[in-house]
């Protein structure tokens, strides 16, 4: 007695191959959201460079801390993969906004820059 051939080959029809995309679907069937977390971490590098410029970092480390809040908080709920992501742009835009703080102390607050400005004419 000879095996059966499996169902595939009896019908003379190959297996289809699996769907593109390779990751797992979030919930709900839908592809996971990382704009926040991707986002966040963007601004927050672009305002650690422009706190070099004057204290220009501040107000992007101020979106990057806030996208990255909401971006953790869609990771936390299961409806982005990029948590460490989000993460890093809140961390960069927590930095980006104490150092602006402490830009804006020295020169408007103190008048440090303005003292050694003027103390080398």
């Amino acid at each position: 007695m000879q095996p059966s051939p499996p169902p595939e080959e009896s019908q003379g029809q190959p297996t289809p191959p699996p769907p593109p995309g390779g990751g797992a679907p979030g919930p709900g069937g839908q592809q996971p959201s990382n704009g926040l977390g991707l986002a966040s971490m963007i601004v927050g590098i672009v305002s650690l460079v422009l706190i070099c410029c004057g204290g220009l970092g501040f107000l992007p480390g101020i979106v990057a801390v806030v996208l990255g809040v909401l971006g953790k908080q869609k990771a936390d709920r299961g409806e982005a993969t990029n948590r460490g992501q989000a993460m890093a742009g809140l961390i960069c835009g927590g930095i980006a906004v104490a150092l602006g703080l402490l830009w804006f102390i020295l020169v408007f607050v103190l008048g440090v820059v303005d003292a050694m400005v003027w103390s080398t004419l």
